[in-house]
């Protein structure tokens, strides 16, 4: 097994997330722990975590390897799921928030409020996949 195109892209990921929370905590003011984890917002980890990927299979099997092909499809489906799927999901969110915030008959305390900010702007998406390339290739010249 080669470690570095798996622990490559989890170091990216990581590094990517602690950046996202960084932002969040400067341009809200605030430290929210739960920003570590959590999901939407610039960049996007997941997209630098599969395009890590790609281009640790890329680096170590060639881009006319199986495992690039497969690689590839996964990025697009993660990439496709974080920019439509999990926006819509958001939009959803908001609208039942502000559905259930209406309704006079309803306890509020009873329904938890959804996440409203789930998926990802192109923006954000194509500042992820930068530092997925970005920082996969830093780590490839610095260790080899």
């Amino acid at each position: 097994m080669n470690f570095p195109v798996v622990f490559i892209p989890i170091i990216v990921g990581c590094l990517t997330q602690f950046t996202k929370f960084l932002l969040l905590a400067v341009k809200s003011k605030k430290v929210e722990f739960k920003n570590l984890l959590g999901p939407g917002h610039m960049p996007s980890a997941h997209t630098a975590f599969v395009v890590s990927l790609v281009t640790m299979v890329a680096y170590f099997d060639g881009v006319f390897s199986t495992a690039f092909a497969i690689s590839t499809v996964l990025a697009y489906i993660v990439i496709y799921d974080a920019a439509n799927i999990r926006t819509n999901i958001g939009f959803n969110g908001q609208v039942v928030n502000q559905l259930i915030k209406n309704i006079d008959s309803v306890k509020q305390k009873d329904y938890p409020k959804l996440r409203e900010v789930v998926g990802h702007k192109p923006s954000e998406i194509f500042v992820g996949a930068i530092f997925g390339f970005g920082l996969s290739t830093l780590l490839i010249l610095v260790i080899y």
